[in-house]
């Protein structure tokens, strides 16, 4: 168990250490880069937008900044539909590679913290549902969360397609309204963002006494399990 454990060790930094190269070598944490990079595919530019978003979760850069270069080069519906399905099967990735890990390899490096996040099946379909719709907390640590929980592959995929889809027309939306600022469609976009930005503070008040998203997380899980 020590030596298979010191094995996911290593693969865990061989992989963090190649998406660092691969993210600094493409410029991939700098959006008009990324954009340069998909439009020079010309005809293949929505494959290769498609394969970054796949790719996303993995090299853990943010869902909303990919949402938003959706909308710039395809505009809120095309845009949203690639990044959705793009970030689906890059979230069924991160869920299979947390799961390889395992929960016994992170409470070695990070104690009882990943316990306080682990959910059972009952409630599944649910809990991944409202923690992708809610943004609480990064798209990419859910799937990892799921991933431990080892959840109904079926289930989370649908919950996290679903709820993906919210978030991304958003930003996709206001992506593909930069172009004119003073258009409905931009004001209507900044003011779904300050909506959403603001569920979390919103969630904190309701459940007084919870000053950050970790605690506001676990009163949401035992909120849901209370209701079952």
């Amino acid at each position: 168990m020590y030596r298979l454990g010191n094995l996911k060790f290593i693969i865990l930094t061989s992989f963090l250490t190649l998406i660092t190269i691969i993210v600094i070598k493409f410029h991939l944490y700098n959006l008009n880069d990324v954009k340069l990079l998909v439009t020079s595919y010309g005809k293949l530019a929505p494959f290769i937008f498609f394969l970054l978003c796949i790719l996303r979760p993995i090299l853990l850069l943010p869902i909303g900044l990919f949402s938003v270069l959706g909308g710039i080069l395809f505009g809120s519906v095309k845009g949203t539909v690639l990044t959705v399905l793009g970030s689906t099967v890059g979230s069924i990735i991160a869920y299979y590679i947390s799961w390889f890990l395992g929960a016994d390899f992170f409470e070695r490096y990070f104690g009882d913290k990943i316990k306080k996040y682990s959910f059972d099946e009952r409630n599944a379909f649910k809990i991944t549902f409202l923690m992708r719709v809610i943004p609480i907390l990064p798209c990419d640590v859910v799937s990892y969360i799921c991933g431990l929980s080892r959840i109904n592959i079926i289930k989370y995929t649908l919950a996290s397609f679903l709820g993906i889809i919210p978030g991304t027309f958003i930003y996709s939306n206001f992506g593909s309204s930069l172009n004119n600022i003073y258009s409905r469609q931009f004001i209507f976009s900044v003011v779904m963002i300050i909506l959403l930005s603001l569920i979390p503070l919103l969630l904190k008040i309701q459940h007084k006494g919870n000053k950050n998203n970790e605690q506001v997380v676990k009163s949401l899980l035992s909120d849901i399990d209370n209701n079952n």
